[in-house]
């Protein structure tokens, strides 16, 4: 009995669902729609997710572990905004052919009165209205399908290299030895030579899976539910597998490994060079023969301003190095805002006479804060607690002896120690954060020289500065501009950055950008 229901149960479902399956064009339609708009709206998240891994992650590490990420959502939003634009457009026409049929009816083609060759040619290639009707909603239907394979087998592919990111930086932390690195590479060559058969038997569709060898199949069944786990394929395989049991939609799916790489490497497999006799950017920038508007604020605010409102926040790129205030300089002191790049962090952290105030890269703080104590500070903490203390138990000690004439101005005479010595410690300690946060602050200045054509620029009036464009962190250097006469100038910009030679010992290495100003 139960089986006879169990049976009504699946064949009311099967009948549910084809009614489904004929009216599945409205629920497309407005799954489009609605979806169109939150990915097109999602674009400016998707930027500012980009300029803060760009901007806030300073860890090379942590960096690799959230860009895949970054390259899935980027990539996907391709996918997801030009595929389904195109199945409404498709749908669109879909609806306008019917609404159609339902005054014109079928082609007729012998009313045309053309001659035997061209009215047989059109009865076989564009054939009947119908017929065309029916292939149109083939494919919207399929299209829709298809733009959700088509990231899930790209989110796929950006997840197989996540694991190799990860061992890497494992071994780079806890096991970097020459040895141990060799194990790595071998390893990841292992890792993605098995990765590869497994993508062969995608591309062929099931190649090595046909194989009736059962230890043959046994040992690549293990691997196919390994490489299926790390890839997550197993979330749409049934998708997959509908998708390739057909011979219509077979042939879409073999486009879609040219169609993923079109996408991804799009940008970087065609250029267009509108003038072959261009030098190269850098070279001007370092002769001061190229203007450019993203360094200097004045300009920046101009050529963004172009943009619609929402578009000005995508457009925004992060300031690389330096950013002037103006290139039409009319006061007599103006600023540029040095960016505190990972370069420069990097040369502090070769300074062991320097001391961070938090360790650096993602940390867990909700038990344990990040904070790292300074030795000197530290030590100042120490002595204050220690002459405190011993005063504290000087009193107390009077406390426990008889009350007399004595006892109180002994007592009020250690408070006023306690407080004399509480401000005097409070002020050297104080004193001794002011003075870690010049060497610091010393520090980055001492690791790039500014000039003005031949002449140096004082850094002496610098400050700590979040740059209002992207929040760049970094410092404003104010200098004077009276002496500087009428006309165009060179700002020359020279920094030092850590470099890795030959024998892999790092060496300062310098570099330079140089870029005109106009004095009025």
């Amino acid at each position: 009995m139960s089986g006879e229901t169990s049976n009504e149960t699946k064949t009311l479902f099967k009948q549910w669902l084809e009614k489904l399956q004929q009216e599945s064009w409205q629920l497309e339609l407005l799954i489009s729609g609605f979806a169109l708009f939150g990915i097109y709206s999602s674009r400016i998240l998707i930027a500012d997710f980009g300029l803060y891994i760009e901007n806030d992650i300073s860890s090379d590490n942590l960096k690799s572990l959230v860009k895949p990420f970054f390259i899935i959502l980027k990539v996907g939003w391709v996918i997801f905004f030009f595929n389904l634009l195109g199945h409404v457009i498709m749908r669109g026409l879909w609806i306008g052919a019917i609404g159609l049929r339902y005054v014109s009816q079928e082609i007729e083609y012998d009313k045309f009165n053309y001659s035997d060759i061209f009215t047989n040619f059109l009865k076989k290639k564009v054939g009947s209205y119908d017929d065309w009707i029916e292939r149109l909603e083939m494919l919207c239907s399929v299209i829709f399908a298809y733009t959700f394979l088509l990231f899930a087998l790209f989110m796929s592919l950006v997840i197989f290299f996540v694991p190799i990111i990860i061992i890497r930086l494992l071994f780079e932390l806890f096991l970097n030895d020459y040895a141990l690195n060799s194990i790595f590479g071998l390893t990841v060559l292992a890792y993605v030579g098995i990765g590869l058969f497994v993508l062969f038997d995608l591309i062929t569709l099931g190649g090595l899976k046909r194989i009736k060898e059962k230890s043959i199949s046994k040992i690549y069944f293990y691997i196919y539910r390994f490489y299926s786990t790390i890839t997550l394929s197993f979330l749409y395989r049934p998708l997959l597998y509908n998708f390739i049991d057909h011979p219509y939609t077979k042939k879409l799916f073999y486009l879609s490994i040219p169609y993923i790489l079109l996408v991804f490497l799009g940008g970087q497999m065609f250029t267009n060079t509108y003038n072959p006799y261009a030098p190269d950017r850098d070279t001007l920038l370092e002769t001061g023969e190229l203007l450019d508007d993203y360094y200097y604020d004045d300009l920046r605010e101009k050529y963004l301003v172009e943009y619609p409102n929402e578009e000005r926040k995508i457009n925004k790129e992060i300031i690389k190095r330096i950013s002037l205030e103006h290139f039409n300089i009319r006061e007599n002191f103006s600023s540029v805002f040095i960016k505190i790049t990972p370069e420069l962090i990097e040369l502090l952290e070769n300074d062991k006479s320097l001391s961070p105030y938090t360790t650096k890269g993602l940390s867990f703080t909700f038990f344990t804060g990040n904070e790292i104590d300074d030795p000197t500070i530290t030590l100042l903490e120490q002595q204050k607690s220690k002459i405190i203390s011993t005063l504290l138990k000087e009193k107390r000690n009077l406390k426990k002896e008889k009350s007399d004439a004595q006892k109180k101005l002994k007592i009020d005479n250690i408070e006023r120690k306690v407080e004399i010595e509480k401000k005097k410690w409070d002020k050297k300690i104080k004193q001794a954060e002011i003075d870690k946060s010049n060497k610091i602050k010393k520090a980055f200045l001492s690791s790039f020289e500014l000039y003005i054509d031949d002449k140096r620029i004082t850094k002496d009036n610098s400050v700590y500065y979040t740059h209002p464009h992207k929040n760049e962190k970094g410092l404003k250097c104010i200098f004077e501009t009276d002496s500087l006469t009428k006309g165009l100038h060179q700002f020359k910009f020279y920094y030092n950055y850590l470099k890795t030679d030959i024998d892999a010992k790092k060496i300062i290495a310098k570099d330079s950008l140089i870029l005109p100003m106009l004095k009025h």
